[in-house]
């Protein structure tokens, strides 16, 4: 049996010491819950200051990544742009200097961020651009980026690691592009932005004290950085970073967030680093966790502060009552004013906390509560919870509150209707207590309507993506380990027509025969380093057509460097491949015309004649044996024409690839004809051509295009090729983003000289006014006439008020008095101009007819003047 305890001493009886353990107790209580309150307000403090770092600097990199690389891709078009006006005008090497220097100084001013904009030749030496007339011209043969442009071959910007310019002295940033015409490298444009730009750049941020924002190459390679109130330094190009960076950037190479202490200053920073899109270069934009902290620690100093004077408090209120005895009254006041700092406690808390009692009525909050409502304390006091709850209603309310129970606790993504009638999305976490048989829901608010809105446009963004990987005019998959198919876009599966596509059904079951055999010697390359060679093959789905496809493919691997998937891309060469076939039918019928008596053909070894049929000695002018063991290079009629051929087959016939050309040969008494010359190999040494006579064609085609494309009497462009010209203008400033101006012209005065000396007089005016509009405009500029006295110009490209200054040279030429031979006396004429500025626009017809709008309204204003377009000063 159980022992009997013994009776409790009588003082354990006293009134006195059961009120000293209650009191003890109670306030034991009372600190163990206001820490726990304290702590849960400062982790939800805290977790929410995290998450607003994280945000901060990563919104903060992703701009920064977008502005270095809208930064660049303006300098790359430019550079595109320019080489593209260098090949078509053949602007270059052995072309007159000042209009290179002309061109590449309109160019450079399109770019306020770079230091330089220069041309070499295809020694390295700068040639053209800024600072070349200088006393030492530069050479940039030793540099890396002229060593790349040089070897490069595909159609890219160069970037090149920061070094100190030999022209400025100071550390830059060199994008380059290989300027090579016809096959042959003839030099490097190339621009070099100063390292301090970038940090310009950066000053856009609203930056605090000793956060950072940096700019690295891809191998971390320090290029520029802005922190202010910072005094360290980092020497260009150095690699010193953290750790967690590294580790990051193994994760997630393009986008990371993550905390570290700067290997720099010593500064614990939230760090968020983006990849700048199709450049090597990496943003790191980081806050400075001291600072921005700061406000979390404060509120920790005075939360805690606060919990240890009310806990003191209920401590001397406690003493108090115990010392005046067991009076109900000081009992009462003493938990009124425990109360009151209760809800102190509650009214100054960070987050919308707020208590409601089994019916559903609101008895208690913070203020930061009725701020996040946009109400007052008073207006929300004994409100219903389904007065401010968008999706549910009184009743719906009550059911819910009638099925918890003491203790029960969860998060909930919420809408709070909030006084002004505006809605938000709120995180709210809740939890019941039973409080002297009193059920109530303590409820902790936070408003997410912004980090909604965030992750909405971030799921936008990400749909945008989806579409452009879906409807890309390529196919995109991804194969497992096991060559399974993982991801198929929408490009893919429509070539794969009704064959159903499943994942983790393997890609070859989709080949055959030989297809099947070098894709999977393709694969198992692959699985075995970081990309495989590039092949071709046939896709052979069942029910629709074959495709032959050529694919590049790259690996992708986890931490431990095993194959995770690869990253595929298809792009359709079936009519390549069609072409390609029937090219080898004709050269297999050409073969079997060795014997024509219209086509040359001639076989050499190593550059000598040691067979020739009897057209090849006919169309050249040589008796029979007379071309035997003659030198090839005797056969072109000009060194260069020999070099070109030479070059430009040695490559395609070293391939085993056919070579063909039109080219200018030698006719044995001096005369150059045209030929078509095709040639193959047929050994090491041994090479076989075919040469078919063209002279006529030739003379023929250019006579036919001439006259197709220019006015007879002129020779200047006529209405056809001024609409393909300014066509191409027009596209070509969209994208370089400068103005086009469309000048249309009309003649005053020509009427009066065509009736009184004639119609032959008048054309002789119109073909001596024909030549001095032509010289009066630039290289990149067009002068056409369409008819009459009516010519359009069209001014390309234009910046400002430039094209005032090229009508006023045109309008003083066409104002000298011209000598006729029916008069004795110089006529003079004027000129009314109307222009229209494009201004992004693309519709030539539109431009051209504005233009004449505005001409007939300088005729209507008296004449000789020019006139802009009334849509143009509109739009202005």
């Amino acid at each position: 049996m159980a022992e009997i305890s013994p009776p409790l001493p009588a003082r354990a009886y006293r009134p006195g010491h059961r009120l000293r353990t209650l009191l003890v107790t109670a306030n034991v209580l009372l600190g163990v819950l206001l820490g726990a309150l304290v702590l849960w307000v400062l982790s939800s403090s805290r977790q929410n200051h995290e998450e607003r770092a994280r945000a901060t600097a990563d919104s903060m990199a992703a701009m920064g990544g977008a502005n270095v690389g809208s930064e660049l891709g303006l300098v790359d078009a430019v550079l595109r742009m320019t080489i593209n006006d260098l090949q078509r005008s053949g602007l270059g090497a052995g072309s007159r200097d000042q209009e290179v220097q002309d061109l590449l100084a309109a160019r450079h001013r399109l770019l306020p961020g770079a230091e330089g904009f220069r041309l070499t030749d295809d020694s390295g030496a700068v040639r053209w651009g800024n600072l070349v007339g200088h006393a030492n011209i530069p050479n940039v043969a030793d540099r890396d980026f002229f060593r790349q442009a040089r070897e490069s071959t595909a159609d890219g910007p160069v970037i090149a690691s920061p070094v100190v310019s030999r022209v400025s002295g100071n550390w830059v940033v060199s994008i380059s592009r290989p300027l090579v015409r016809e096959g042959r490298f003839e030099g490097v444009l190339y621009a070099t932005i100063r390292v301090d730009h970038f940090a310009q750049l950066f000053q856009r941020y609203d930056l605090g004290s000793r956060d950072t924002i940096t700019l690295r190459m891809r191998d971390l390679r320090f290029v520029a950085w802005l922190s202010p109130g910072n005094a360290a330094q980092v020497p260009m190009g150095s690699t010193q970073v953290s750790r967690e960076l590294r580790e990051s950037l193994a994760a997630n190479p393009s986008a990371g967030v993550f905390t570290a202490v700067s290997p720099i200053d010593g500064l614990e920073r939230t760090v968020a680093y983006r990849e700048v899109e199709g450049w090597p270069f990496i943003v790191l934009a980081g806050l400075n966790n001291e600072k921005f902290f700061e406000p979390l620690a404060m509120q920790a100093r005075m939360l805690s502060l606060m919990a240890a004077c009310m806990w003191l408090l209920s401590c001397a209120a406690a003493f108090a009552i115990y010392r005046v005895g067991r009076r109900e009254l000081g009992a009462v006041r003493a938990l009124e004013a425990q109360s009151r700092r209760t809800q102190i406690l509650l009214r100054v808390a960070g987050d919308g906390i707020h208590i409601i009692d089994r019916q559903g009525h609101l008895v208690e909050m913070s203020d930061s509560f009725a701020q996040m409502h946009r109400s007052q304390r008073e207006a929300l006091l004994g409100r219903h919870v389904s007065s401010w709850d968008v999706n549910q209603d009184a009743a719906a309310i009550g059911a819910w509150l009638g099925r918890i129970r003491d203790g029960d606790r969860q998060r909930v993504e919420v809408q709070h209707r909030l006084a002004d009638g505006h809605v938000i999305d709120v995180d709210l976490h809740w939890h019941a207590v039973d409080i002297d048989g009193q059920l109530l829901v303590f409820g902790s608010a936070r408003d997410i309507t912004d980090r909604k809105r965030l992750l909405h446009s971030l799921e936008e963004s990400a749909a945008r993506v989806r579409d452009l990987y879906d409807h890309a005019p390529c196919g995109y998959f991804s194969l497992d380990a096991e060559g399974c198919l993982v991801h198929v876009n929408a490009t893919l599966q429509q070539w794969l027509g009704s064959a159903a596509v499943e994942s983790h059904s393997r890609f070859s079951d989709l080949l055959q025969g030989e297809s099947r055999r070098r894709f999977h010697d393709h694969f198992i390359e692959l699985t075995l380093q970081e990309r495989a060679p590039e092949i071709e093959i046939e896709l052979a789905p069942p029910g629709a057509p074959r495709r032959v496809v050529r694919i590049n493919a790259t690996a992708v691997r986890d931490g431990r460097g095993d194959f995770l998937m690869s990253r595929t891309v298809a792009v359709d060469v079936t009519a390549q491949h069609e072409a390609l076939q029937q090219v080898r039918g004709l050269l297999h019928d050409q073969s079997a015309m060795l014997n024509s008596d219209l086509v040359g053909m001639v076989k050499l070894a190593s550059r000598t004649v040691i067979w020739k049929n009897t057209a090849m000695e006919r169309m050249l002018g040589y008796g029979p044996g007379e071309l035997e063991g003659a030198d090839v290079r005797s056969l072109y009629a000009r060194g260069e024409d020999y070099r070109h051929v030479e070059e430009s087959a040695a490559l395609r016939l070293g391939r085993g690839q056919n070579f063909r050309t039109d080219v200018r040969l030698q006719h044995r008494n001096g005369e150059a004809i045209w030929v078509d010359l095709s040639g193959v190999r047929l050994s090491d040494h041994e090479t076989f051509w075919m040469a078919v006579d063209i002279s006529a064609a030739k003379q023929a085609h250019e006579q036919i295009t001439h006259v197709a494309f220019h006015d007879a009497l002129t020779q200047l462009p006529n209405r056809l090729l001024l609409l393909d010209r300014l066509r191409q203008a027009l596209a070509a400033a969209q994208r370089a983003g400068h103005d086009v101006a469309v000048c249309f012209a009309d003649l005053d005065g020509f009427k009066a000289v065509n009736d009184d000396l004639g119609h032959e007089a008048g054309d002789q005016l119109l073909v001596e006014l024909a030549r001095r509009i032509a010289g009066s405009i630039r290289a990149s500029d067009t002068a056409a006439r369409l008819g009459g006295d009516e010519f359009v110009l069209v001014l390309t490209p234009v910046a400002g008020e430039e094209w005032r200054a090229v009508l006023d040279r045109l309008m003083q030429a066409v104002c000298q008095p011209v000598q006729l031979p029916a008069s004795d006396v110089p006529v003079r004429v004027g000129m009314s101009i109307g222009v229209a500025l494009s201004q992004g626009r693309l519709d030539a017809q539109e431009l051209l007819a504005e233009a004449d709008e505005a001409m007939l309204q300088a005729k209507r204003s008296g004449k000789h003047r020019v006139q802009l377009a009334a849509a143009v000063q509109a739009l202005s």
